[in-house]
Parts: C-alpha cells; sequence; structure tokens
C-alpha cells in the first residue's frame, strides 16, 4: 500500500506525520487547523513551508495585481464581480460583469468573487504577464484554489476546476485584504462589482 503523508500546518503541533491517527490528535477540535495528506514528503514540506517566492520581482514587466471583489442582488437574484488591473500603483484596466446561473445564486456574492478571480487570471495571461497578485476579501478564493477547503457546492466545485485549467500558465499568488477598510482599488473592485449589477 502507497504511504501517505500528513501534513498539519497549523495545529497543536504543526508537522508531517506518517499516520492519520497521529496528524487527527493534532488537528481535532483545533480552532483554524490546516491540514493535508501528501503521496510525497516533498509535496508535504512545500504544503507546511511553500517554496520562498524571492524569484517573482513584482515590479517586473511581466506581473501584474488584481483586486477583486463580488456583489449580490437579492431582488433579481444576481450576483457580479469587480476587477481592478494595477500596475506599479496605476490601474491598467478595470472589468465587471453580472451573472445568474441558478447554480450559483444559492452562493450569493461568493459566485462573483470566485469567478471575478478567474476573470483576472485569465485576463493577466492573455496580455502576457507571467504572474499575478490575486488581492482578495473572501477566503475561499486561495482556500479553494489551494485545496485548503473541501468543495461541497457547484460554485466551488467548477470554480477548482476553472483554476486547474488557467494555473498551469500563469504563477498565482493570493493576499488577503480587509473587506472595506478603505484600500482604493478594494474600494473600485467593490463598486465596479455594485454597477455590474444596475
Amino acid at each position: 500500500m502507497a504511504s501517505k503523508f500528513y501534513a498539519v500546518k497549523k495545529g497543536r503541533k504543526p508537522g508531517i506525520y506518517h499516520s492519520w491517527p497521529e496528524a487527527q490528535k493534532q488537528v481535532a477540535g483545533f480552532s483554524g487547523a490546516q491540514f493535508k495528506s501528501f503521496t510525497t514528503k516533498k509535496e508535504a514540506q512545500d504544503f507546511i513551508e511553500p517554496p520562498k517566492e524571492e524569484a517573482i520581482d513584482w515590479t517586473a514587466d511581466d506581473t501584474i495585481e488584481a483586486y477583486v471583489d463580488g456583489s449580490f442582488d437579492r431582488i433579481s437574484n444576481r450576483y457580479s464581480y469587480g476587477v481592478v488591473m494595477v500596475k506599479n500603483g496605476e490601474v491598467v484596466e478595470t472589468f465587471y460583469q453580472a451573472g445568474s446561473d441558478s447554480r450559483y445564486v444559492e452562493s450569493f456574492q461568493i459566485a462573483g468573487e470566485v469567478f471575478g478571480s478567474i476573470a483576472a487570471i485569465r485576463w493577466a495571461i492573455q496580455n502576457g504577464y507571467k504572474a499575478i497578485n490575486v488581492r482578495y476579501d473572501y477566503m475561499g478564493i486561495e482556500q479553494w484554489a489551494t485545496g485548503m477547503w473541501k468543495a461541497n457546492k457547484a460554485v466551488s466545485q467548477d470554480y477548482i476546476k476553472q483554476f486547474k485549467e488557467v494555473a498551469p500558465q500563469i504563477t498565482v499568488r493570493f493576499k488577503k485584504e480587509k473587506a472595506h477598510t478603505g484600500v482604493t482599488y478594494n474600494e473600485l473592485a467593490d463598486q465596479l462589482a455594485k454597477k455590474a449589477l444596475q
């Protein structure tokens, strides 16, 4: 039987364990635990401590940042996203879109959040960028993409599927922004998402 490595990133005692019962002791009842199983030790190590990103120079011409936000209109049952593409502190492009796919409506603005981030990544690829820093205020954007959260609904399952299609074509980094704290581009993304619903 192939051996498995259980990586505990956040738990009582982070580390790599060789059996689930051992790993389970570290995460059971631990608030915000992060753990995952892997078939190779290297993958498990990379999960606990991702390889350094020093190779990425975020001021280089082939890198870009995206601020993403979502919105939802309960009256029309439509979700939307707003995206602001930023390079060295300057807005390069903005776009927004609304949708009403019945499979995603139950997730409210989350559909907008995740598909907005896919739209931003696709835009960056089409425009020749090699790396993108997706700045978001909804955790699922990063947690589903990195496999930290289980995808139980159509919106997250489809998001993961689309993310796996685009990810090999570009280096994607995620950065959490606090919602509505006056971050200019974040507020602009929020306004664009609302505009898409008008």
